[in-house]
């Protein structure tokens, strides 16, 4: 069966450390990436970090296999440094078809006003390499690239063939519904469409072997770039807690984030088009008394109110799912199972 995990807001979310949490804990033979390094997931464990462009967050867990689908993009040197990061050589699979960036298109996107300054592009060269892939012009992918040679398999035979026998997959989803290039705060968006259903079409799977959807949302809203964000945060003594604190800087931009309050709105979009099953929260612990909760009862009344209000909205939109997993703290083992 298949497990998705996605983003219910504007990206940055805490997808990796949920993706890489369900990973350590759970039984998947695959864990698979699509979507491009402008979206980086950070992953703690035993106080050490790691921020992942390519590699998917689910590489803690020496058993699971790991798999860029053809609908991802990245670049051969990045790509490269993680593999020897995260040690994770005998475990990579690549698509023959994942694109891969290069240094002639990430110049001509950071040489683009509009990429940059219009809708806050961090300047990868992804939209340019998908522009670049939808006018069929001379993009390069995987398979045409000699120091990946050994990583290329076809993925979509390789996963459905897993699920013919019975095995489980991860897949992990990249930003969120507001920058949905389909369902997003468009023009401010993506270069693609950041829903469960995509996802899968970019890893070659179909929706028949879906088990749960999992939604990871904070209880406030960050962006990075320009863009809609409702009852925006100013008061810079405030905006410092959470950017040190919550570590609301964009792991690939190094720019500050904008914060927000949380939007119902977005909230019940995502549920709905992603046919949430489970709601994922991360960053609980920036309602204050909250560091390292380990059980529902010790949450603070402001904390507890919020979960409340979350599951009612929830219970309200289809598919009326429920709040599954907390974190309270940045270590990936700093995670409630309700």
């Amino acid at each position: 069966m298949i497990d998705i995990v996605c983003g219910g807001q504007a990206g940055d979310e805490g997808k990796g450390k949920i993706s890489a949490y369900l990973s350590y804990k759970g039984d998947y033979a695959y864990c698979v990436r699509v979507g491009g390094p402008n979206a980086g997931h950070t992953v703690v464990l035993d106080g050490k970090s790691y921020t992942l462009k390519n590699i998917p967050s689910g590489f803690l867990n020496p058993k699971t296999k790991l798999v860029l689908g053809a609908g991802a993009y990245t670049k051969t040197d990045w790509l490269l440094k993680e593999v020897e990061l995260t040690g994770t050589r005998d475990r990579l699979i690549i698509d023959p078809h994942a694109v891969l960036i290069t240094d002639e298109e990430t110049a001509a996107e950071q040489g683009a006003g509009h990429f940059m300054k219009h809708i806050g592009s961090v300047g990868t060269g992804l939209g340019q390499a998908v522009k670049d892939r939808i006018e069929r012009r001379d993009v390069k992918f995987a398979k045409d690239e000699p120091l990946l040679k050994e990583f290329i398999q076809d993925v979509p035979e390789l996963l459905n063939k897993a699920l013919d026998e019975g095995k489980h997959i991860l897949l992990e989803g990249t930003q969120g519904i507001k920058l949905s290039l389909l369902h997003g705060e468009y023009p401010f968006v993506t270069s693609r469409d950041t829903t469960a259903s995509t996802f899968l079409g970019e890893a070659g799977l179909g929706p028949k072997s879906v088990r749960d959807v999992y939604v990871v949302f904070k209880p406030y809203i960050t962006r990075v770039g320009p863009g809609p964000l409702e009852k925006e945060m100013t008061d810079e003594k405030e905006l410092e807690i959470y950017h040190t604190k919550g570590h609301e800087i964009g792991s690939v931009s190094k720019r500050l984030r904008r914060v927000g309050e949380f939007e119902k709105f977005s909230a019940s979009r995502a549920i709905m088009i992603n046919n949430c099953t489970k709601i994922a929260l991360t960053h609980m612990d920036m309602f204050p008394g909250n560091d390292r909760v380990t059980k529902y009862e010790d949450f603070t009344p402001q904390a507890k109110a919020f979960l409340a209000d979350l599951q009612k909205l929830s219970d309200e939109v289809y598919p009326h799912p429920k709040i599954a997993l907390i974190s309270t703290g940045a270590d990936m083992e700093d995670t409630l199972v309700l």
